[in-house]
């Protein structure tokens, strides 16, 4: 499963974007209304970050209009945001942000 497939669930099983007082983004509030509303009828999918990535999983398939319309919100969310993805395989691996001054390994 890929990355930001299981962000998104996580996102969602979570509820950060949904919870009263918390500076979510609107990009991520509407990534999380739709992806509840598409499971509505299914509520159970909605019970654990494994159950909405699997599911969501299956939908995108099904539907990539609906897939590319979460990609696009999840992407607008992460914008400022830092999001080091790496796979594959790797001795060593530094991902970083914003460094001021000198680095030494």
């Amino acid at each position: 499963m890929d990355p930001v497939t299981l962000a998104i669930a996580g996102a969602v099983a979570t509820g950060i974007a949904t919870r009263t007082g918390e500076s979510a983004s609107a990009a991520l509030s509407n990534l999380t209304r739709r992806v509840r509303d598409r499971f509505r009828d299914r509520q159970s999918v909605l019970e654990s970050e494994e159950n909405v990535a699997a599911a969501l999983e299956a939908e995108f398939i099904r539907d990539p209009v609906f897939r590319q319309e979460c990609l696009g919100l999840w992407n607008q969310a992460q914008t400022g945001a830092v999001a080091n993805l790496f796979t594959g395989r790797a001795n060593k691996v530094i991902q970083a942000r914003d460094i001021h001054g000198d680095i030494t390994l």
